[in-house]
């Protein structure tokens, strides 16, 4: 093994200071999963960290598909969509997803994070003005560091600051960039009003959908947001992420994103299954009212035993202020130790002092399960 000392001792200094701090990672190896348990270390716990919130990657008919679409296809498409990976799944859910959600055209990246970074960097450059919420996703964020736009941020979910912001920037081309649930706050976007403001001020709205998707009901027409990002990692239970609008829109990002152009297609097979989580979602409307249900009765327990939420909807995306990072790590594992698993969201992906347990919430959980998990998290954030 070649020694480097001076970046090896960098290194370590730098993995000493994140665990001063509390902040180091580690991944948490599932043995299994099932439905919404997951086996850990050979233990049963009742798993609350999946953004699986219809449970649709576990579905059989989904499974099913992803069997019937390998067997087919194979493993891998072997190559960019540009070149020769391309395949008759890809286009059938484009297609599916431009149907859907009445767009004239969609276009499959790899993941959510590469929709977000293909699109900002393809569209914007250094003569354009980026006005987002403040709390957008690390992938957007990157995407607009990328593009080398100038970027103006607004406090999260504060619309007239937004608007204050585009009043004083009328003679720029300007882009306007949010989510639709945030997923480390569990706020939702004033959809219709965001929409209002990029008509007036007329500027090009990207709203990345990715939490929203499958999971709230029809709270806004897909057709008025120019350039709409859904990722498939979340209600869909799959991988991948669908950008839509108009035929140039998307002519545009097929022949000058980089993010598409030089990355190997997503397996045909992966296409294939999220067909048929798309019809499941579509037919089962059930699993998205179930998933409200247990939003409201998450609610209404936490109000009683006055855990502090950052939002009361119906977003599935709980997440309760423990602001210390070190109590927020114990939470964590004395939670896992009575049968739970949460995420424990520490900064840098949320401000310094707002670390906090994350809860997302599956369509089948029980509420029996959701009383067990608030009177152990209130005792313990009462320590």
């Amino acid at each position: 093994m070649i020694s480097h000392p001076m970046f090896n001792q960098n290194f370590s200094e730098n993995l000493l200071i994140n665990q001063k701090k509390n902040l180091h990672r580690y991944r948490c190896l599932i043995e299994n999963r099932e439905q919404t348990v997951a086996i850990i270390a050979g233990k049963n716990v009742i798993n609350f960290c999946s953004n699986d919130y219809l449970n649709l990657s576990m579905h059989p008919l989904v499974k099913k598909a992803l069997a019937k679409g390998a067997f087919q296809y194979g493993l891998g498409s072997s190559a960019s969509h540009l070149v020769s990976g391309y395949l008759k799944p890809h286009q059938q859910l484009e297609e599916a997803f431009a149907e859907i959600l009445n767009r004239e055209r969609a276009l499959l990246f790899n993941s959510g994070y590469q929709a977000n970074l293909g699109v900002i960097s393809t569209l914007l450059s250094r003569n354009n003005l980026i006005i987002s919420d403040k709390y957008c996703h690390a992938s957007l964020i990157d995407g607009i560091i990328l593009s080398r736009a100038k970027h103006l941020r607004y406090a999260h979910q504060d619309l007239n600051q937004a608007e204050n912001l585009l009043k004083n920037n009328l003679h720029k081309k300007t882009f306007l960039v949010t989510e639709s649930i945030f997923s480390m706050e569990g706020t939702l976007t004033d959809i219709s009003e965001i929409i209002a403001l990029s008509k007036i001020y007329n500027n090009y709205l990207i709203l990345d959908d990715a939490h929203g998707f499958g999971v709230l009901p029809a709270y806004y027409s897909a057709k008025e947001v120019p350039c709409l990002i859904t990722p498939l990692g979340k209600a869909a239970g799959s991988m991948g992420a669908i950008v839509s609008g108009s035929h140039d829109l998307i002519e545009n990002l097929l022949q000058f994103s980089r993010l598409y152009r030089y990355t190997t297609a997503l397996p045909p097979a992966i296409c294939y299954a999220t067909l048929a989580a798309l019809n499941i979602i579509k037919k089962e409307n059930w699993r998205r009212e179930k998933l409200h249900e247990l939003a409201k009765f998450f609610n209404q327990e936490a109000i009683k035993r006055e855990l502090p939420l950052t939002a009361y909807n119906l977003s599935p995306i709980k997440c309760i202020l423990v602001s210390s990072n070190q109590k927020t790590m114990l939470i964590k594992n004395k939670l896992f130790q009575q049968g739970f698993f949460v995420s424990g969201i520490r900064p840098p992906t949320v401000p310094f002092n707002k670390a906090r347990i994350r809860i997302s919430l599956n369509c089948l959980h029980h509420k029996k399960h959701i009383i067990a998990l608030l009177d152990q998290m209130y005792e313990l954030i009462n320590l």
